[in-house]
């Protein structure tokens, strides 16, 4: 990526979704296939992992997403491409953290 949305503020790659979360990133996802796209605030797709137990480096996480609407329409799992960014994400996300849970994660990365 070109516009270093993927970069942290010491010009390091992001490599996992709890530090798009923590640099307040947005994962955009497109599908190859239909052209839909949908756009999560990394904070709530990092609880999302978090809570399920699931590894959250950015290659393995991006191979648990797939297009909803390849899936209803051809019953077939399509993998969209994914972009870290700096966007507006979509109104519907899923749950975010309580606040403690938040704050102790902020806490835990500035120390």
């Amino acid at each position: 990526m070109a516009n270093g949305d993927d970069l942290d503020h010491a010009d390091r790659r992001l490599r996992t979704l709890q530090h798009c979360a923590l640099h307040r990133r947005t994962i955009r996802l497109t599908c190859p296939i239909c052209g839909h796209v949908r756009s999560f605030d990394a904070v709530a797709l990092w609880w999302m992992y978090e809570r399920r137990g699931w590894d959250d480096c950015l290659p393995g996480a991006y191979r648990r997403m797939y297009c909803t609407g390849c899936k209803a329409k051809r019953d077939a799992v399509v993998r969209p491409r994914a972009e870290i960014t700096r966007d507006r994400p979509d109104d519907r996300q899923p749950p975010y953290p309580d606040e403690a849970t938040w704050k102790r994660l902020v806490s835990r990365y500035r120390s």
